[in-house]
């Protein structure tokens, strides 16, 4: 009931603004547009992927940056090798916009931390800033360094 009730309600609102207007309404909505923008702005929004499934994205992808979000401290004890540290706890944000503005444009890009707690409000801030980026994932969990860094010794 209550369901019928808003889309009755919703009903008289577009044809209320539809008549107080004086126009027939347009092919594609303002509403629509802003939503094909919003999912042409997201088509780089991979979003998180497991461990393993970024395991094997990494060993897939050409060309893949790899951004470290954690703190230099755990960046100098274990990290993918050619990963980008960019220790968002260090920096303030302008200063973490920049780094991120650096990243080539032309790139998928795979963020992760160390427990996969830190790295979504990198992933949502690159997301915002960098929409040139062809992909955009991170990695929600603990990452597997050592499974990858012998994988690619192994490939080379």
């Amino acid at each position: 009931m209550v369901r019928k009730m808003m889309s009755a309600v919703l009903t008289v609102i577009l044809m209320t603004t539809v008549t107080a207007c004086g126009k027939t309404p347009p092919q594609e909505s303002r509403l629509s547009q802003e939503v094909t923008q919003m999912s042409a702005e997201s088509q780089n929004a991979m979003g998180a992927m497991s461990p393993e499934e970024a395991l094997e994205y990494m060993k897939e992808t050409k060309n893949l940056v790899i951004i470290d979000a954690a703190a230099t401290r755990w960046y100098g004890e274990n990290h993918f090798e050619g990963a980008i540290n960019i220790p968002i706890e260090e920096l303030d944000g302008e200063a973490e916009d920049a780094l991120y503005m650096e990243i080539p444009a032309d790139r998928p890009v795979l963020l992760h931390c160390r427990l996969g707690m830190i790295v979504p409000g990198a992933y949502d801030r690159v997301l915002e800033l960098r929409p040139d980026i062809p992909e955009i994932s991170y990695i929600d969990g603990a990452p597997q360094f050592d499974e990858y860094n012998e994988w690619l010794e192994n490939r080379q």
